[in-house]
């Protein structure tokens, strides 16, 4: 078994190293559709489709503070298409052509608020 380290994790938006997350996950990845889909009919007879829906959404959460929030929110506002990448050794899930789906919402309290921005990646892939 390997040993995980948070500091090895790479993501990077349109060949920026991003830094400066907030508290907890920094990163969350999943392909938005099934692989195949199965359809049973009463009596049990089942058939598959093959779904080459290749999209996939990838939830990255940035500390209010963080210094590559103001290049994520110019990115939003211009409605960019970029690549999204995470990035562990031999792990790599992203993909060259994903835009963030809105502005983040915004909090202000006692505390560093975080800032979430959710790509929605259309060449979605998954590989280690």
């Amino acid at each position: 078994m390997e040993t995980y380290d948070a500091a090895d994790v790479s993501i990077i938006v349109n060949g920026i190293s991003l830094f400066g997350f907030a508290d907890g996950d920094m990163v969350s990845c999943s392909k938005d559709a099934n692989n195949i889909e199965i359809k049973s009919d009463a009596q049990g007879n089942s058939s598959a489709a093959v779904s080459n829906d290749r999209s996939g959404t990838v939830q990255i959460d940035l500390a209010q503070t963080s210094p590559c929030y103001p290049k994520l929110i110019d990115i939003a506002n211009r409605q960019l298409k970029v690549p999204v990448y995470v990035i562990n050794g031999n792990e790599k899930i992203g993909g060259s052509m994903a835009f963030i789906e809105k502005l983040p919402n915004a909090g202000f309290g006692k505390s560093v608020g975080t800032r979430s921005f959710t790509f929605k990646v259309l060449d979605y892939s998954h590989t280690a």
